[in-house]
């Protein structure tokens, strides 16, 4: 299951890519709507399944954890210049992707890949909501990958190839993470739920929210809780 779903996720940056390649992106309201529904997913599934389950187990480990997350993608973005491009709605500045911030952008898809196979440590359905969350999440991280790499000179050909080797690195993140998880004592379970809970809410509250309050889209407000009805949905029938 954790590989069948980071492979989906690696489909899923490869049309975000793809798609920006060969239509040259999307517009604005588009983007702040497909992104307002995986900012909800991804918050709901952090508060819902994470949080609680690492809590559950040890909740200074779990706390540990979420605040590793969040040094650790902060310090990642300032490499990668993350958050520059269209995927979130506003102009390009980059001019020159180096090595050290595609490396920085490779660890990024790593740990989605680690999310995955952590999201499926307290059961099935937290599984499915965590795979929902970064599934959704890798389409948007396609767009910008792509976006990056052509503002930043690279032919199409090259942001193809870029593009599949990022997202490459997600099933890898997951193949390597899986066999480390089994037979976990419960506070190094707790803490790498910690992460995972951790990287959600910063992605979604730090990168995408304060973005989607610069569009005035009047529909944004109302998709961004679907994706809290989807997680909910998928509890309630899972169970």
């Amino acid at each position: 299951m954790v590989i069948f779903f980071s492979i989906i996720a690696v489909i899923f940056t490869l049309a975000g890519a793809g798609a920006v390649i060969k239509f040259g992106g999307f517009s604005k309201k588009t983007l702040a709507r497909a992104l307002a529904y995986a900012a909800g997913v991804l918050i709901s599934v952090a508060l819902l399944d994470i949080i609680p389950a690492g809590f559950s187990l040890d909740p200074e480990a779990l706390s540990y954890g979420m605040l590793a997350a969040l040094l650790a993608l902060f310090t990642l973005e300032n490499f990668a210049a993350h958050s520059s491009c269209s995927e979130f709605m506003e102009d390009c500045e980059v001019h020159h992707m180096g090595a050290v911030a595609l490396t920085a952008m490779g660890l990024h898809s790593l740990l989605d890949g680690f999310n995955i196979a952590v999201g499926f440590t307290p059961g099935n359905v937290a599984g499915f909501n965590v795979a929902l969350g970064v599934i959704l999440h890798k389409f948007a991280d396609g767009v910008t990958l792509a976006s990056l790499l052509l503002h930043a000179g690279k032919t199409p050909r090259q942001a193809v190839k870029f593009s599949l080797w990022l997202a490459a690195a997600t099933p890898a993140g997951a193949y390597l993470a899986a066999p480390l998880l089994r037979g976990l004592p419960p506070g190094s379970e707790a803490f790498m739920l910690g992460l995972s809970g951790g990287s959600f809410l910063y992605i979604a509250m730090a990168d995408i929210l304060p973005r989607l309050h610069k569009t005035y889209d009047r529909l944004t407000p109302l998709i961004f809780p679907l994706g809290f009805a989807t997680v909910i949905l998928v509890r309630f029938f899972g169970e």
